[in-house]
């Protein structure tokens, strides 16, 4: 007997009925007792849904990764840029002007001047190309010569974490010489930050803090966040297309 009978057996026995008349209110119900099941094509369909699920996560995540580039790239791009001094189109003694023209040209919304370089003047800013991803480039004067001719910069490279792979993933600096460059990064939330100078390490160390960054770090959405939901979306459906080939009664 099934639970659904039992209940209403039990139900009417509690009212006194006798047990002929029981049995024939329970003989007028059974028809209403069956087994259902998916049909055999409604399981074919949700198992091809999970498989093309599977497939496009797959292809997503393929494509994103091939097509982003190599953080390493960027420290060699630095030292080619200023192999000639380049183009400033945007220029400012002002470091948070130029930080709103950043913006206006597609610079990451979070992204802030570290505060160590807050204090210091600002010389210009530009867009640089790395590989096909664009780069955010502010030029600060680090020393400044006592006439006010010129003096040595550092600059302050910003790059979406999106675009690069292989890059800083904590607030902790990493640092590191290369072609006679100074070069400490860390990222926030999406932000990768990279100062730079044309000195030793000691000439740079003085800039490289992240306290004036309260921004938390996270796990940006990229192909490795539609990775996971493709795949358990996928085992969502296989999951009911394996229920559904029982039954069970109602």
């Amino acid at each position: 007997m099934s639970d659904l009978r039992k209940q209403i057996h039990d139900h009417y026995a509690a009212k006194s009925l006798s047990t002929g008349q029981v049995e024939a209110i329970l003989s007028r119900g059974r028809g209403a007792e069956k087994v259902v099941k998916f049909p055999a094509r409604a399981r074919g369909l949700l198992a091809l849904a999970a498989t093309v699920v599977i497939a496009v996560g797959l292809a997503i995540w393929w494509q994103q990764g091939a097509t982003r580039v190599s953080y390493a790239m960027l420290a060699p791009r630095v030292v080619e840029c200023f192999g000639t001094p380049p183009a400033l189109p945007k220029r400012s003694q002002n470091p948070e002007e130029l930080r709103e023209w950043l913006l206006t040209q597609g610079a990451p919304a979070d992204f802030q001047v570290p505060e160590k370089l807050r204090g210091l003047e600002s010389l210009g800013c530009q867009v640089v190309d790395v590989h096909g991803r664009p780069a955010w480039l502010t030029c600060f004067w680090r020393e400044k010569k006592p006439d006010g001719s010129g003096g040595e910069l550092v600059h302050l490279w910003i790059v979406k974490r999106g675009d690069f792979k292989d890059g800083p993933g904590s607030t902790t600096p990493q640092m590191h010489e290369e072609s006679g460059w100074s070069f400490a990064s860390w990222a926030v939330g999406d932000v990768i930050y990279t100062l730079a100078t044309p000195a030793p390490m000691e000439k740079l160390r003085p800039f490289v803090a992240v306290e004036g960054i309260r921004q938390p770090i996270h796990t940006p959405a990229n192909s490795t966040t539609w990775m996971a939901f493709s795949l358990a979306t996928a085992k969502r459906l296989l999951a009911v297309s394996i229920a559904s080939g029982g039954g069970g009664g109602i």
